[in-house]
């Protein structure tokens, strides 16, 4: 039996006190002197900082790296001056001299020689006052409206027909124009001209004359026919209402016709706009000398005899272009979806600065010419004498260039193009110079003739093909007498290239 102390029983006999009581924890049992190991609460603390701090590092993102680091600017910089110095030292003169080289090989681009030729319009205009009848044409010129010789009325119809005629000077400027629109009037406005020499030889005068035919009396007071004549100057315009029905049609038929005279008529212009007309030329070279001549109208069909000028633009469109051409400083035809058939003679004055152009373009149909070229150079040109432009983009192009007999060889700068159609060009055998044809998903061909001419100029070498390119889809090469020049200016240089997309490419020298 356990006896409590004295002390313990005084205490238990000591009486509580009505106080709240403050509970100490309990002290952890003490670490032993010299322990190397931690106390319990040291080492619960070290356990969990240690595993907060692996949790930390486990899911601590990268770095971000500085994009505005100076030195990392200052080294990019840095290298981006001394790329840009040694390509502007070093790169530049290989890139030219590269180039130089190349063009002086074949000619990979079109035409190297940059043409000086005036712009291709003819500067003869339609007249400028088209919906205004009340302008005057030119100073001191007033036109007269609907000054007709006589107007009749169709039996049993509403029709009107009406006609008038003018004789007037044989020389200066002609002008017939319209001012129909193919977009509103298309099927409504239609007409006839032509252009030719008088049968009556006895009539020393031009004469030009119309015939109308309106649908109603109302049509026929809405529409204004105008001659403006002065002294060697001649014009007929033609005004028809904007506010056609569809059973209003009009039909035009108009002539110029010029004298049978032992002396020429001296045209200085012949200007046509004549949208949804079929215009004819006949044969005017015995009697008339043009400078320039424009013949223009959206669907107007173009048919020509014979015509020679200095310089003569056909512009068209759906309506083919057929004739003979003869130009000396330029010749442009252009029409689309419908074909060209051209018979071209081209005169180029060795004393001129230029060189003599013709371009022909259509689309969508066939382009066909036939060219012979003069100029009575006395020794190679030092530029070109003839600049030819051949392009269409469907159907065949198809061209035959010759010199006329009494022409030396003259320096030529020649390009066909056709996308996806059939390109062929044949040259004759004093065609001396480079050439190239080539194609994307065809072949290119070069036939060379069997050429047996001696050499013009009179220094008994033999005539010689040199190819520098001998490929399925392209053929580059130099023709002419004796061996190919190394160095040959781009003025002098005379060229052939012939270009096509997804048909063949042929170029054909003769024999």
């Amino acid at each position: 039996m356990i006896l409590p102390d004295e002390d313990d029983a005084q205490k238990i006999k000591d009486p509580p006190i009505a106080t709240s009581t403050i509970r100490y924890p309990e002290r952890a049992a003490a670490r032993r002197p010299f322990s190397p190991l931690p106390d319990y609460e040291t080492s619960q603390a070290l356990a969990f900082s240690g595993f907060n701090e692996s949790q930390v590092t486990l899911y601590k993102p990268p770095p971000r790296r500085r994009l505005l680091d100076s030195r990392l600017w200052r080294a990019a910089l840095a290298s981006l001056a001394i790329y840009i110095i040694l390509t502007v030292v070093i790169g530049v003169p290989i890139i030219v001299t590269k180039h130089h080289e190349e063009q002086q090989k074949y000619p990979h681009n079109s035409l190297t020689y940059a043409v000086p030729w005036p712009n291709k319009n003819s500067d003869a205009y339609y007249d400028g006052n088209i919906d205004n009848i009340s302008s005057p044409i030119q100073s001191g010129v007033i036109p007269v409206c609907n000054n007709w010789t006589g107007v009749a009325l169709l039996e049993e119809t509403t029709m009107m027909h009406s006609w008038a005629q003018r004789y007037v000077s044989p020389n200066g400027q002609f002008s017939v124009t319209s001012n129909a629109s193919y977009l509103f009037d298309f099927s409504l406005v239609q007409g006839e001209f032509y252009a030719g020499i008088n049968p009556d030889d006895t009539i020393e005068e031009a004469v030009i004359s119309i015939n109308m035919q309106s649908p109603s009396q109302s049509v026929f007071e809405q529409t204004f026919v105008c001659f403006a004549v002065a002294e060697n100057f001649t014009s007929l315009s033609l005004y028809v209402p904007k506010n056609l029905a569809s059973n209003d049609n009009i039909l035009f038929n108009i002539s110029l016709l010029f004298p049978q005279s032992s002396i020429r008529s001296n045209v200085d212009t012949l200007t046509t706009f004549l949208p949804m007309f079929d215009q004819r030329f006949g044969s005017l070279d015995d009697y008339v000398t043009f400078n320039k001549v424009s013949i223009e109208g959206p669907v107007s069909r173009v048919t020509v005899g014979s015509l020679r000028a200095t310089r003569i633009l056909i512009d068209t469109s759906l309506e083919p272009v057929t004739g003979s051409f003869h130009a000396s400083e330029s010749l442009v035809i252009s029409t689309i979806l419908a074909p060209i058939n051209a018979n071209v003679t081209l005169y180029n004055d060795p004393k001129s600065v230029f060189p003599t152009l013709l371009d022909m373009s259509t689309g969508n149909s066939n382009l066909t010419a036939n060219i012979i070229v003069l100029a009575r150079n006395k020794a190679p040109p030092p530029r070109p004498n003839f600049v030819v432009v051949l392009r269409t983009f469907y159907g065949s192009l198809t061209t035959r260039l010759v010199h006329d007999p009494s022409s030396p060889p003259t320096a030529i700068k020649l390009r066909a193009e056709n996308n996806l159609g059939p390109a062929s060009i044949t040259l004759d055998n004093l065609f001396e110079g480079l050439f190239q044809a080539t194609t994307k998903q065809a072949a290119a061909v070069v036939n060379y003739g069997n050429a047996s001419v001696a050499d013009p100029w009179g220094s008994g070498m033999g005539r010689n093909m040199d190819l520098d390119l001998n490929m399925t889809a392209r053929v580059d090469g130099w023709i002419g007498w004796g061996d190919k020049p190394a160095y040959w200016s781009a003025e002098q240089q005379t060229q052939a290239v012939v270009q096509t997309s997804l048909a063949n490419a042929t170029l054909s020298f003769l024999g």
